[in-house]
């Protein structure tokens, strides 16, 4: 092949090819629909009449059906779900629906109501919404204030809660506070009763509510230890002249603390290192037995006393002076249970309450100015939480799950807690007002926080809509 009829064979071979790509632009283009193809060739431009009828034709997000618009809020957080149900009363009846808050409510601070123990005190029980509201306020600090009592001398306050009456002694009185549903668990203060000590010249030290609610055995300054019938209708009749049903000289010393077993025993520690078991009434009503079942005698004084739910354990706190603070017995030997490995700050170390959340779990408090938590398996503190301000800590409550609330020395102060995280969660001042008191006793359930100071015993509302916000836990940034 020559050289001029090659050049000729490339030019026709670049001819064809340009002559087949203008064949497949000619083609027309095929778009695939849903069962169907369309030539774009065909389709026409849309008018603005066109437009607005595909608007019209658009489904609403309120419009779908129930169960799409559930799977839709599922997916939300809870914040989201409280502002979606102010939009419409579609987005109310979904956002509020039971089944979208349940896995929400299941880990909530203060409100999840898992413990029996807990929940036997609190009033009213929550549904699974108001579970994640209520426990929101006490993580930002919105609650109602309310003074239930005051006093004009200074006394060393102690309180029981329970699920139809708050307990308050202090001085020489006991106060008797009934609860009612309708006021959504609040103390009714025009409802007061009170048991007046009459004729003793003793104060009330520490006190246990017994009996389901039925009895009270109260500890005092001289030693003695007293029964008393808690009938509210009968408080009601006799009004300030209530008599104990049995006095008891039980110590020569200030009996600084009492315990209830449930296997009918009773235990009470006095300042000079003695604990004595008694065997609490069977049969007749205020037949106490004159003599202790048991005597145990630590060389240190006796600050708090705790029986375990199972009532075969009892857990003495001392001053921490001479001993280790804390030990655990067996409560029909007082012989040692369980070895307590720990390195005490030095002396004074002393544990001033305790709780315990289950049979191997223990809470203490007291002059080290932390929050303990003991696993008698190993014998261990196993966590510790400080208080924000280096105070030490006066008593302690629990939810028995991960909720801890404590009162501090200073500034009438109480803690919230998350057993979870290192850090506290919210601060709560007790009474603005007068800041120089510790917080002696404090108990709380899904709504309310009640703390007493040495002259007044304050209730913080935390259910509905409070009026005001006090989120005192960012003072703590200024501070450091």
């Amino acid at each position: 092949m020559t050289a001029q009829e090659e050049t000729q064979q490339h030019k026709d071979e670049h001819q064809q090819q340009q002559q087949q790509q203008q064949q497949l632009q000619q083609q027309p283009t095929w778009v695939q629909g849903e069962g169907m193809m369309i030539n774009d060739d065909d389709a026409l431009p849309m008018n603005d009449d066109e437009e607005g009828d595909d608007d019209d034709q658009r489904v609403k997000l309120d419009e779908l059906p129930y169960e799409m618009i559930f799977k839709i809020f599922d997916y939300l957080h809870a914040h989201d779900l409280v502002r979606l149900s102010s939009v419409c009363t579609t987005f109310y009846q979904v956002a509020r629906d039971r089944l979208l808050w349940e896995k929400r409510s299941h880990d909530l601070l203060v409100t999840n109501q898992k413990s029996d123990e807990f929940v036997s005190r609190c009033n009213p029980a929550l549904d699974s919404v108001t579970k994640w509201q209520v426990s929101h306020n006490w993580m930002s600090g919105c609650f109602d204030t309310d003074i239930l009592s005051s006093t004009i001398f200074k006394v060393m306050p102690c309180i029981k809660l329970t699920r139809d009456v708050l307990w308050w002694a202090g001085g020489n009185m006991i106060y008797q506070f009934p609860r009612s549903s309708e006021n959504g668990g609040s103390v009714n203060k025009k409802q007061k009763c009170s048991v007046y000590v009459r004729d003793t010249g003793s104060d009330v030290t520490k006190f246990v509510v017994v009996r389901s609610g039925h009895m009270l055995v109260s500890g005092h300054r001289d030693g003695a230890l007293r029964l008393w019938r808690t009938n509210p209708a009968e408080c009601l009749k006799m009004k300030n002249n209530i008599m104990p049903l049995c006095t008891l000289p039980a110590h020569s010393s200030d009996l600084g603390s009492v315990a209830e077993a449930k296997n009918q025993l009773l235990f009470t520690g006095s300042r000079n290192g003695t604990v004595k078991a008694w065997e609490f009434p069977h049969g007749r009503v205020g037949k106490v037995a004159a003599l202790p079942l048991e005597t145990f005698q630590r060389n240190d004084c006796i600050w708090s006393l705790a029986t375990d739910p199972s009532g075969d354990k009892l857990a003495i706190g001392t001053g921490g002076n001479f001993n280790p603070a804390l030990y655990v017995c067996d409560t029909s030997s007082f012989q040692r249970s369980h070895e307590i490995v720990f390195e005490w700050r030095g002396r004074n170390a002393g544990i001033l309450d305790m709780v315990w959340e289950n049979p191997q779990t223990l809470l203490t408090c007291g002059y080290d100015t932390c929050v303990r938590k003991w696993d008698l398996r190993s014998g261990r503190c196993v966590s510790a939480w400080s208080d924000p301000t280096g105070a030490a800590v006066f008593c302690i409550s629990t939810d028995y799950n991960f909720t801890m609330v404590t009162g501090s020395q200073f500034n009438c102060k109480a803690v919230l807690w998350d057993q979870r995280k290192p850090d506290f969660n919210q601060l709560y001042f007790m009474h603005l007002r007068r800041m120089c008191s510790p917080v002696y006793s404090i108990a709380f359930d899904s709504c309310h926080l009640y703390g007493a100071t040495d002259q007044n015993f304050v209730e913080l509302k935390f259910s509905g809509r409070p009026s005001t916000k006090k989120n005192f836990r960012d003072i703590m940034n200024y501070a450091d």
